[in-house]
């Protein structure tokens, strides 16, 4: 495929998996997919034919979501040489349809050899278009004729290929499901000993919940690399001078008394911060005359960190990460890539050992290859230097904030150069959060440049 064939391709599995999850909630398939798509019909098919789906567990879902994509994934490989000689016939049937009578008798011989090769006379009586031709009395007669035949030629390239589709959806629709009842139970077993794994790790346990933004429900709950993201409350501010109307934004000193209620109540203060984030506060229009100023804590975060960036883990793949430590860093991804998922979230996965490279899970077709992507990598020593750089260059190409970087290894390798540190401050500056998973190292080193870090002996 090239690179447009390919970016049209990845944008269709992409939509079919946001339609999984819209028919899931709303029993119907989004409007951007057309009437009639046939790829659509089938997902939708399928959640009617497994209605237990609501009330199982909801991994059973993801895993046929999974397998879905699978499938999906292969008919739209399958589809494309279809699609493409239907682009091609397409074509030729506009310039036919299109040209006067001189230009139809000369394509004549050309259109007969094409609908006779791909045609039988109940979808398209080419014999029929013939004898007429033949019994027609002027040239005006014989164009209307031949542009009949066109137009009903264009119909019938059309019926053709939905045709051809539906016959290649039906010769592996029972391929798939038979596979499906024979690995379902044994995929749904090996996936909950995984997520049984990782949640038997209180530490693991605790960076979901970091990454993932849940908020504690006590104020001395909160992790320090949370709480100095949140706006602080100034001291009371200096009445306005008469104040005519009233303002959005998220200058503290102007809060609307209603606004400061919101944040008083446990229940509702997830919603003043996210207004906050969001300029939506409810403000005085006029500015006190003597107005004071506030404190905030990483004053360069304007931002706080309750809204949720992109999440990138960098997967140290050196021989030192082989066996029990990839077992962990395996489970993390998994719940890290369903933790995206619910919360809309792009996520990448970086391998990094002696070099580097970037696999970006937003994409089915690649959350569908993460095992293997880990697999057989894991060799040499480790470029602790590359894989930062990379990560930050990531951030820089795609202006991404409010990010989770998390780096799982044994952290085996020296701190950045001074030039790489001050990268990764700048990025901080924009809400990224820097976070270290280390297996079976006691090393402090990092300690000191990330935001949190956790360890597994």
């Amino acid at each position: 495929m090239n690179s447009i064939d390919t970016d049209s391709f990845v944008q269709k599995l992409k939509e079919y998996d946001e339609a999984f999850d819209f028919y899931m909630d709303y029993g119907k398939l989004p409007d951007n997919l057309p009437s009639g798509d046939l790829l659509g019909g089938f997902i939708a098919q399928t959640i009617q034919d497994n209605p237990q789906l609501e009330s199982q567990d909801p991994l059973w879902t993801e895993l046929l979501k999974e397998e879905l994509m699978k499938f999906i994934e292969a008919m739209l490989q399958l589809f494309q040489p279809i699609e493409e000689y239907h682009r091609k016939e397409q074509a030729l049937i506009a310039v036919f349809v299109r040209g006067g009578i001189a230009q139809k008798r000369n394509m004549w011989g050309q259109a007969v050899k094409v609908i006779e090769s791909q045609y039988n006379p109940v979808e398209l009586n080419l014999e029929g278009y013939k004898l007429q031709l033949n019994d027609s009395e002027s040239e005006e007669q014989a164009e209307t004729i031949l542009h009949t035949m066109g137009k009903e030629w264009k119909q019938a390239s059309d019926d053709k290929e939905v045709e051809r589709k539906k016959k290649l959806i039906e010769d592996h629709q029972s391929r798939w499901e038979r596979q499906i009842k024979e690995h379902g139970l044994s995929d749904y077993k090996e996936r909950r000993k995984i997520e049984r794994f990782f949640y038997s790790f209180p530490e693991l346990i605790d960076l979901l919940r970091i990454i993932g933004r849940e908020q504690p429900k006590r104020e001395d709950e909160m992790d320090d690399t949370v709480k100095r993201y949140l706006p602080l409350l100034p001291s009371p501010p200096k009445p306005a001078a008469e104040a005519e109307e009233v303002a959005n934004g998220n200058d503290l000193q102007h809060l609307l008394p209603s606004e400061t209620a919101i944040l008083s109540e446990r229940k509702t203060e997830g919603l003043f911060y996210y207004k906050y984030a969001t300029g939506q506060l409810q403000l005085f229009a006029n500015r006190p005359k003597n107005e004071s100023q506030f404190k905030t804590e990483h004053t360069q975060k304007k931002k706080p960190r309750l809204e949720k960036g992109p999440i990138i883990v960098a997967v140290d793949t050196s021989g030192s990460m082989s066996g029990r430590p990839m077992q962990i860093a395996y489970a993390v991804l998994l719940q890290l890539l369903r933790l995206a998922r619910k919360q809309k979230r792009k996520v990448f996965l970086m391998s990094f050992s002696v070099g580097a490279k970037f696999l970006d899970l937003s994409l089915p077709r690649n959350w569908m290859r993460l095992k293997s992507f880990l697999e057989n990598r894991f060799s040499g020593g480790t470029d602790g230097e590359e894989m930062l750089n990379l990560s930050i260059k990531m951030l820089q190409s795609k202006t991404f904030g409010m990010a989770d970087v998390l780096i799982i290894s044994d952290f085996y390798f020296p701190l950045p150069k001074d030039s790489t540190w001050k990268k990764m401050l700048k990025e901080h500056g924009k809400g990224t959060c820097f976070y270290g998973l280390k297996i079976g190292s006691t090393d402090r080193l990092y300690d000191t440049i990330l935001d949190k870090t956790w360890n597994i002996k």
